[in-house]
């Protein structure tokens, strides 16, 4: 069969050696250490600092104000002004 572009004749698949296949899966000792290797990335850790965890507990938010703020949007009472909104994104532009 040739190739429909350069119109050389191309490799039979079968023609391939198996030790030139690189689809193939790796076998014994090898796939072991590849699998702990894999394990031993998947274990890593983050710690936070004192000052990250009271950030974090301080910079709560209001669950009540934004469950009503959803109802409103899904209600189609909340009201949107569109310079406003305009105006938001020049100013995201500018800091580009």
């Amino acid at each position: 069969m040739t190739d429909p572009i350069s119109g050389i004749g191309g490799k039979a698949l079968s023609a391939i050696k198996p030790e030139q296949k690189k689809d193939e899966p790796v076998k014994g000792a090898e796939a072991d250490a590849q699998t702990a290797s894999l394990t031993s990335k998947a274990s890593d850790e983050v710690k936070l600092s004192h000052e990250t965890v009271g950030e974090l507990e301080r910079a709560g938010f209001d669950e009540a104000k934004v469950a009503q703020i959803k109802q409103a949007l899904a209600d189609g009472n909340y009201p949107l002004d569109p310079k406003r909104i305009a105006q938001g994104f020049t100013d995201i532009e500018k800091l580009l």
